[in-house]
């Protein structure tokens, strides 16, 4: 089996795990906008995965181009949503062109994937420099509190794809993922896997660097978009910052 079908394994696999968090996401950044009268005619997803939520925003009307630093990832979405557009970047935070965007997102803790805050801090001037004007960014991540204490093994069975999530914290200021999925077809199951490395920073850091990347109206919100109040408390922080 070729290391591109592989590629596609996993992402369809990833799909059908984990999937519906961006497609949640997706609905409730449209509410948000509409309540915030936000116009979104244009919208980049940064490492879109199986693109969902550019679907969503995409059946919405709004034109939609997402990137990916796997080809895998890419020629599975192009598969499922041959209507928009995928760019494939060398790093997962490049942003590319000189378009610019009413919306970026960047989900799923995904800029938990970057290693050295080097990395965090040119992304968000990145991201604020291909935004419209008062263009709204989104993203979440892991906060130091979930990540560092982190360690957990579940199991998922379903008819066609069992897998494993196994999640060690310790390792400096990292947290190392394994994701194995066997994906049962009908006369053979086949196993395919990643390993990840999430990083941790404080959350003032993060909003301070978000601040000197030209964002001003930042706001810290929960999962559902709503005013996240505990800060100190929180496992997952979303963040939509606003471009003036």
């Amino acid at each position: 089996m070729s290391n591109t079908q592989i590629d596609i394994d996993f992402a369809k696999a990833w799909d059908n795990s984990q999937g519906s968090f961006s497609m949640n996401v997706a609905n409730r950044i449209l509410n948000f906008a509409e309540e915030k009268n936000v116009k979104i005619k244009t919208a980049l997803d940064i490492c879109c995965g199986a693109a969902n939520l550019l679907n969503i925003f995409h059946n919405r009307g709004i034109k939609c181009v997402g990137t990916e630093s796997r080809q895998g990832m890419i020629d599975y979405s192009k598969q499922k949503y041959p209507e928009i557009e995928f760019v494939k970047t060398v790093k997962m935070s490049e942003i590319p062109g000189k378009h610019k965007y009413d919306l970026i997102t960047c989900n799923h803790d995904v800029v938990n994937y970057f290693e050295n805050f080097d990395e965090w801090k040119e992304f968000f001037k990145s991201a604020e420099k291909h935004l419209e004007k008062n263009g709204m960014f989104v993203f979440d991540f892991y906060t130091k509190k979930k990540l560092s204490t982190w360690n957990e093994t579940t199991f998922f069975s379903s008819e066609w794809l069992d897998y494993i999530t196994d999640v060690k914290s310790g390792i400096y200021d990292k947290t190392r993922i394994i994701y194995t999925y066997y994906i049962n077809y009908k006369d053979y199951v086949i196993k395919t896997r990643d390993i990840v490395v999430e990083c941790y920073f404080e959350n003032n850091v993060i909003f301070e660097a978000l601040n000197k990347a030209g964002f001003k109206n930042i706001m810290v919100v929960d999962e559902n978009l709503n005013p996240l109040e505990n800060i100190e408390f929180a496992d997952r922080i979303h963040i939509v910052a606003m471009k003036k």
